[in-house]
């Protein structure tokens, strides 16, 4: 069977499909973090992800309410993102999404990835933010407008 990437249709080794990670990072460290993550991105890049977009959380924290129609009633004790991983006070939640053509290309990629000898050398680096506090999942791709 054929990827179709724009649909998802390909089944779970041949649907397009992203990794999505969140965690907190000190707002103290954003450019020490975005230079890091520029790093990575090439590496991820480099063993098959179509692209990596990072998204860094800015402003106050989120009303619950504006994601939900009117009239509907959202989770009561809804901790919003920052809540799911436990940002702190001067921490900001960062989401990042990783895209793959298939879950296969994925499964390829993120095993040459975390073994490229690039990676391994940030182990040796002062630490820009919690390794212990990632977390994620992979998503196939359903739809694309």
């Amino acid at each position: 069977m054929t990827s179709d990437i724009r649909s998802g249709r390909g089944g779970p080794q041949g649907a397009a499909c992203a990794d999505v990670t969140m965690v907190p990072v000190a707002v103290n460290q954003r450019e020490a973090y975005l230079a890091f993550e520029k790093r990575m991105a090439e590496v991820y890049r480099d063993h098959g992800a179509t692209q990596v977009t990072h998204y860094w959380h800015s402003g106050p924290p989120a009303r619950q309410e504006d994601f939900h129609a009117t009239g509907a009633s959202p989770a009561s004790a809804s901790p919003g993102l920052a809540g799911v991983v436990g940002a702190g006070p001067g921490e900001a939640v960062v989401v990042t999404v990783t895209q793959w053509p298939s879950r296969a290309a994925r499964d390829r990629g993120t095993a040459a990835a975390t073994s490229d000898p690039r990676v391994l050398a940030t182990l040796d680096e002062e630490p820009v933010f919690d390794g212990r506090r990632v977390i994620g999942e992979t998503f196939e791709v359903v739809s694309r407008p």
